[in-house]
């Protein structure tokens, strides 16, 4: 029996892709025709069919066009774990991003006055200098602690900043028993945030060294009122 011939626009509707993917697969080498007509028409028998069919399955998995070659041409299983791997990266990064904009709406749900772009830049910031680990971690003590608590939180936050700029502006020393409080309460409440993990406590420090204490505290903390609570932190008892 005479092996069907299968002219490009054939193929085409028969396979569901267009003459213009055919043709892309012709120009870089991954199917080309087995045959031509005197005109030079492309011609397609049962073997280019096949690899075709191949082809489409492999681009279903979501294999790019530049892997497939290598995959057809032997055993496709390095190709297909290696596809493996960044599909699971890919997952990864999609969980990851997930998470981050839910941590942006909640912030912002749970932050009176802060806008939709304050909370994109204090989140993105916190994925640059925490772990996945970390920030899964610190995800989940703020689900343990509840909403309540997480603005009980940020109060506390807000009026012991406020009470620093007060003795900062007022010349109060460092050494005062006024500001050793604040100190001390300063040291709790980031203690509350890191759950006592020094990983954890590594990961702020760096991002307020390399972010600067304005940015890294979305303009609460200046570099001037920082550095005076840190003298009064290394004078606590």
């Amino acid at each position: 029996m005479e092996e069907k011939l299968w002219k490009i626009g054939e193929l085409a509707k028969a396979t569901g892709l267009t003459v213009r993917t055919l043709h892309h697969y012709d120009e870089i080498g991954l199917l080309a025709p087995s045959e031509r007509t005197q005109a030079g028409h492309r011609l397609y028998g049962e073997t280019d069919v096949r690899r075709l069919y191949q082809i489409r399955a492999l681009r279903d998995l979501g294999l790019p066009l530049q892997e497939i070659p290598s995959a057809l041409a032997g055993d496709p299983r390095k190709t297909l774990e290696d596809h493996l791997l960044r599909v699971r990266q890919d997952v990864e990064r999609g969980r990851r991003l997930q998470s981050l904009l839910q941590g942006i709406l909640d912030r912002v749900d749970h932050a009176s006055g802060q806008d939709y772009m304050e909370a994109i830049q204090a989140m993105t910031m916190m994925e640059k200098y925490y772990t996945p680990e970390q920030l899964d971690q610190l995800d989940q003590r703020r689900k343990e602690l509840g909403e309540d608590a997480e603005r009980q939180y940020d109060r506390d936050w807000q009026e012991l900043i406020a009470t620093a700029k007060t003795h900062y502006e007022n010349a109060v020393e460092p050494s005062d028993a006024r500001m050793q409080d604040v100190a001390r309460r300063w040291r709790e409440l980031i203690e509350l945030f890191t759950g006592g993990d020094p990983e954890l406590l590594t990961s702020l420090k760096t991002m307020f060294q390399e972010e600067g204490p304005e940015r890294a505290s979305q303009g609460q903390v200046d570099s001037g009122l920082m550095q005076y609570v840190g003298e009064a932190m290394r004078q606590t008892t």
